[in-house]
């Protein structure tokens, strides 16, 4: 592999680190477990996957990632079905269609902002289901909330952000 193939997929990755990752954890909906991925898919990306110059970066990488993520799923047995795999991909190519990083880093800023306005007990919840990946029972027992209501509240949860978001957004265009 030359080093400007080595350099031009650096530049790649860094220019789409995120749509990369919104790739990875649409199809494993797993944070910890997207971020090992994507640095296979790195990894993969570097130590040779042709490239060609000619087309996108952005789907070729998308294309090294959904293989990945594909590899992993063999290998762990625990590849979803023919029906919930159509709508993993649909996702991931949504993940990364007609995004531009000025949509993606205000909505960041914005879910910043809206995080900030929730009431402490639900930015831990959000925090840790979201930011440390608890799942349920750790995660009533760390939150307090009661194991029963934390989907429904969860749910609700990300209803409110989205609405918050988009009022945020609103506001500074």
């Amino acid at each position: 592999m030359s080093e400007s193939h080595n350099f031009d997929a650096y530049l790649g990755i860094t220019e789409n680190r995120s749509k990369i990752m919104a790739v990875i954890v649409s199809m494993v909906r797993d944070f910890d477990l997207a971020e090992d991925l994507f640095q296979q898919t790195v990894l993969e990306i570097l130590r040779g996957a042709e490239f060609d110059a000619t087309r996108d970066f952005l789907p070729w990488a998308s294309g090294v990632a959904r293989n990945v993520v594909r590899r992993h799923w063999r290998s762990a047995a625990r590849q979803p079905t023919a029906a919930s795999q159509e709508w993993l991909d649909a996702l991931s190519r949504l993940a990364v269609e007609d995004q531009d990083e000025d949509v993606w880093q205000a909505e960041r800023a914005a879910l910043h902002i809206c995080l900030d306005k929730l009431p402490d007990k639900l930015r831990r919840l959000f925090m840790l289901r979201y930011g440390q990946n608890c799942k349920a029972e750790e995660l009533a027992r760390q939150s307090s909330f009661p194991l029963g209501s934390l989907r429904t509240t969860l749910a609700r949860l990300r209803l409110k952000l989205r609405h918050c978001i988009n009022m945020e957004i609103q506001e500074t265009n």
